[in-house]
């Protein structure tokens, strides 16, 4: 086997501020990954809590009418993490004019470089990578507290595979549904899954601001024929656990830009904690002091001469778990297919959470294998 990069966009700056880019994948030799990177600039005062995982809101591959691929970028960030056990490239700045860039594998196999699950798009008709981003989806674009206009560029790189034999499926990944959760705790929300492809891993997401995700979803049961067969019946808190057991921490450099007093929002929602350094070498005397909660930290400082430090650039490496407050749910062996579970043996298959009492939005992305 010869491997190669066909880059097919390379920092290639959009000049619309909300749009959807569409990319031709004419590629005829089987492709092991799709690596996606995207990148935009700050106003020259700040951008507080406003990262190029929100802006993102769709990456699609498309073959006509026929969505193959859908996901948004902080639910392929996640993914990039739970199949590789390594972070994405995550660089988020708040810093006036400081560039945000954040970059993640969209894997056809079980790894990268899998020859036996990878994808043809000589098998498609028209297949197109589509890309949906707005600058806005935070807050309103800015020349000083948020995106600069027309600063967001994307790059994408095949990472493509010679002389193997055509692979006779691949793993899809896909957004099943996205709700809004109730908050009366011990609420039922039934989720019907499709039973027409193997799955190796579905991934949930259970987010609100300042909550952890057990708060959200007490409870997660997987059930095939109303009862015939139950995959799992768990409490979220010790799926989180195990998660963290077998993938450990995250941690990334995470630059600030806060008064005291100022609330910092992790892109990791369990266990969050911040360390700083003042950008200034001069203010190195600062203390700094933190309060963490469900992937939120209070930013609390104090001049080395007394009094608060005030409105400053922090240099800060936060780290946690549960990116995105995601909670990964493999089946079996991650690299044995006869593990994985086969939906297709049931009529019916259902996702039912249990609400623990706060309404947040909570999402399901299903890992399947699909022939080419």
């Amino acid at each position: 086997m010869r491997t190669r990069d066909s880059v097919l966009l390379y920092r290639e700056t959009q000049t619309a501020d909300a749009s959807t880019k569409s990319i031709d994948l004419d590629l005829v030799d089987p492709v092991s990954a799709l690596y996606i990177e995207a990148e935009a600039v700050n106003g020259t005062t700040s951008n507080e809590d406003n990262f190029i995982s929100d802006i993102i809101t769709k990456i699609e591959i498309v073959d006509g009418s026929e969505v193959v691929t859908s996901l948004r970028m902080n639910q392929l960030e996640a993914l990039h993490f739970y199949k590789l056990g390594q972070p994405p490239v995550l660089f988020p700045s708040e810093w006036g004019s400081g560039t945000q860039r954040h970059g993640a594998y969209l894997l056809f196999g079980r790894k990268l470089w899998d020859t036996e699950y990878a994808i043809d798009f000589r098998k498609f008709k028209n297949p197109q990578l589509k890309i949906t981003w707005d600058l806005a989806a935070v807050r309103a674009v800015s020349a000083t507290t948020a995106f600069a206009t027309g600063t967001f560029k994307l790059t994408v790189v095949a990472k493509v595979m010679e002389d193997v034999p055509a692979p006779g499926k691949y793993l899809m990944a896909k957004e099943l549904e996205s709700y809004t959760s109730s908050a009366s705790s011990g609420a039922e929300e039934r989720k019907e899954l499709p039973t027409d492809h193997v799955y190796r891993m579905l991934m949930t997401r259970h987010y609100i601001e300042g909550y952890d995700p057990l708060e959200v979803t007490s409870d997660l049961k997987l059930t095939a024929d109303i009862d015939k067969y139950i995959a799992f019946n768990r409490k979220l808190r010790q799926l989180d656990a195990e998660a963290l057991a077998r993938w450990g921490i995250i941690e990334f450099t995470h630059n600030i830009y806060r008064a005291t007093g100022g609330v910092i929002r992790g892109l990791c929602q369990m266990e969050t904690q911040f360390e700083f350094k003042p950008n200034v070498s001069t203010q190195f005397t600062d203390f700094v002091h933190t309060l963490n909660f469900s992937g939120n930290v209070t930013l609390e400082t104090q001049a080395g001469a007394g009094g608060s430090a005030g409105t400053r650039q922090y240099w800060g490496q936060e780290k946690g778990h549960s990116l995105h407050a995601t909670v990964p749910l493999p089946f079996g062996d991650p690299w044995l297919p006869e593990t994985w579970f086969d939906p297709t043996r049931y009529k019916k298959l259902e996702l039912i959470f249990t609400s623990g009492g706060t309404a947040g939005t909570v999402q399901i992305v299903a890992e399947q294998v699909k022939p080419n």
